[in-house]
């Protein structure tokens, strides 16, 4: 069975699933004082059932699935600096398959630097102890016998000069990440890398509520054991408008190109684009359009993937406590150097109750389908989920 993985479709379809493991109306919890700082813990509960949960064309595994998912949150201000500590962890059990069971955990560090009313920096570092589910879009559910756990590192530091209502602002980023599996390293060692990477953005104001934008990214990519070394740079001009009560968006489009090191791999380049889009015909009713495409990596003996997206939600509050929500999205994914092209549609629907300020209850049904020109790649899956999110 060929698989892969690719940002677009990860990012697409995990933002969808999350509402059936975490609660879409955030709970405000109460703070316990530590001396000078603020300990905010939470948790949440998820259980529900996957009818196949390795997500494979025939011969689909069900099972009941449960989710805890305790929260810490440390935090501190100055009186320039917002300083976060958080660390969460999420049990995952799948009932009738205890060896897709797993345990992550995260830790993040942020700092919010305020040096006056032109100058701000945004310092994060995190540490992840995670897994890719077996049947994800990382690889053959029969490739391995458990998920796969990784280590993913990162440091990412922006600087904005410009104040908020000044003509111009300019935004410099640069990150880093280090990605390591720590198991199954026959099917896993071509897909450890290092990435760095920076970008810069310039918004200027053209009217009160209207501002241009130009950005400018570069990506480099380097794996410890795979030939498909690449850099990756994105040009885009766009706007981001708050024209009206009812319409706010911000929609880039330009230029991205993939260069590989090696030479035996083929360079690609072509128009890309980013768009968001918000439509508010009622104070409590928000449509969201999203699309987007990039130059994918791919775990395939493909070179990368060109993937694009396209998304339409609806979230309604039919009072201040409950919140529907109705989303679509389809991603497309055209494998360069062979004929494999994948189409994935995936349908949200959910529902939200916010009982007390510190307890939310939802429920949610999300379908995945994915349809594939090679044999074995395609699959539909159905999970339903109800949660239960709560703090102090």
């Amino acid at each position: 069975m060929l698989r892969n993985s690719t940002p677009a479709i990860l990012s697409v379809v995990s933002s969808f699933l999350l509402f059936n493991s975490t609660s879409v109306l955030a709970v405000e919890p109460a703070a316990v004082p530590l001396g000078e700082m603020n300990f905010y813990p939470s948790l949440n509960f998820a259980t529900g059932h996957d009818d196949n949960i390795l997500a494979e064309e025939t011969g689909e595994k069900s099972s009941s699935v449960t989710r805890i998912t305790p929260n810490f949150l440390l935090e501190a201000e100055t009186d320039n600096t917002l300083y976060r500590l958080n660390y969460s962890i999420e049990k995952g059990i799948l009932h009738s398959s205890n060896s897709d069971n797993y345990l992550d955990h995260n830790l993040t560090g942020t700092a919010n630097i305020i040096g006056n009313s032109r100058n701000r920096i945004d310092l994060q570092v995190s540490t992840i102890k995670g897994h890719e589910a077996r049947g994800d879009e990382t690889g053959s559910a029969t490739a391995t016998d458990a998920p796969l756990k990784f280590d993913l590192n990162s440091l990412q530091a922006i600087y904005t000069y410009g104040g908020e209502e000044a003509k111009g602002q300019v935004e410099l980023r640069a990150a880093y990440e280090d990605k390591d599996f720590t198991n199954f390293s026959s099917v896993t060692d071509s897909r450890d890398f290092d990435k760095i990477s920076f970008g810069a953005q310039f918004n200027y104001r053209v009217t009160a509520k209207t501002s241009a934008l130009f950005q400018a990214t570069q990506n480099k990519i380097d794996y410890d054991d795979s030939n498909k070394d690449n850099t990756n740079r994105r040009f885009l001009v766009g706007a981001t408008w708050e024209a009206t009560a009812k319409t706010s968006g911000t929609v880039k489009v330009g230029w991205a190109d993939k260069d590989f090191k090696d030479s035996s791999l083929k360079d690609t380049d072509g128009g890309t684009w980013d768009a968001s889009i918000n439509w508010n015909p009622k104070t409590y009713s928000t449509f969201i359009f999203s699309t987007g495409q990039e130059f994918g990596e791919s775990t395939t003996a493909d070179s990368h993937i060109d993937s694009s997206n396209y998304g339409l939600k609806w979230n309604h509050y039919w009072n201040d406590n409950l919140k529907t929500t109705i989303g679509y999205t389809l991603v497309n994914e055209d494998f360069s150097g062979s004929t494999q092209d994948d189409d994935t549609k995936t349908l949200l629907l959910g529902i939200n109750h916010e009982t007390r300020r510190w307890l939310n209850l939802g429920l949610g049904y999300t379908m995945v389908d994915k349809d594939s020109n090679v044999t074995g790649g395609s699959f539909k899956k159905n999970i339903l989920m109800f949660t239960v999110q709560g703090s102090l």
